[in-house]
């Protein structure tokens, strides 16, 4: 565990006193430990938790990734952090979620920490190729309609090498390991939600082509070979070319002695080269 002077605590009134959202981070909801801060959002959610609710927590003991994998969540280090969207207009292009979610997470670390870091399509932050964070969305329906979802993301921000299991080190980063130095994280959570409001806004007036072009510029998939292992058990192997009008990896491919273009919506991508 970093020295508490490294790494200060999350405080809930001092990412409140930063905020400029109209209802994202109102009310926040900051946890010493949790199970999974996705788990703890749809109980609130289901028990009448507005729009734009936060869940917090210092550390997960069951935090989970996309397609069930564990997220390493070691305490007073790293964001974890969980937002209830009620919006039935968000709802409606849940596919643009994930995207403009990565597109916030990575302005505000530029702005707060001073890094760059890239998209990799749909879920992930890399930072030289290596991991520094991840994005999970999922949704619950009500009845015929689109129901609550819950955006879910982790941020590698003041852990070391010797806080990553073994196995993740050749594969993961942090904020501190990007820059020799430890970062406020009550700031940075309080610029994403403000950053993050504005792009939730774009999708909301359906400003899908600014979206698109902004999230191409900082996307590390495109003109990449891709391997993607599709939850159909498929594998399809191609390059990367654009995203698509409604958010999906455009990959194209030989199939039957012929280049095809095809619309990725999910799926497990493996960059290639």
């Amino acid at each position: 565990m970093a020295n508490p002077v490294q790494s200060t605590p999350l405080e809930a009134a001092s990412i409140e006193q930063r905020l400029t959202t109209r209802s994202l981070g109102r009310p926040l909801h900051l946890f010493a430990e949790l199970a999974s801060t996705n788990t703890t959002a749809f109980m609130l959610a289901d028990s009448g938790a507005p729009h734009g609710t936060v869940v917090l927590a210092e550390t997960q003991t069951a935090g989970k990734g996309r397609l069930g994998r564990q997220w390493t969540s070691p305490p007073h280090l790293n964001i974890y952090c969980s937002l209830i969207l009620e919006d039935p207009k968000l709802s409606r292009h849940v596919s643009w979620i994930p995207l403009v979610t990565g597109l916030a997470l990575a302005e505000a670390t530029q702005c707060v920490c001073g890094i760059t870091i890239s998209l990799k399509w749909p879920n992930d932050l890399l930072y030289l190729e290596k991991k520094i964070g991840g994005i999970l969305c999922e949704s619950a329906s009500q009845g015929s309609r689109i129901g609550t979802c819950v955006v879910g993301f982790g941020l590698n921000v003041n852990c070391r090498e010797t806080d990553f299991p073994e196995e993740l080190r050749p594969l993961a980063t942090s904020y501190h390991l990007a820059t020799r130095r430890f970062h406020d994280r009550n700031g940075l959570i309080a610029d994403i939600f403000n950053q993050l409001e504005n792009w939730y806004d774009c999708v909301e007036s359906e400003q899908f082509e600014h979206v698109r072009r902004s999230y191409e510029a900082s996307c590390a998939t495109l003109g990449r070979e891709v391997e993607i292992a599709c939850l159909t058990g498929q594998t399809i192997r191609g390059t990367a070319t654009n995203i698509g009008e409604d958010g999906a990896l455009l990959v194209s491919t030989m199939q039957e002695g012929k280049n095809r273009i095809l619309e990725i919506r999910s799926g497990d991508v493996k960059h290639l080269r």
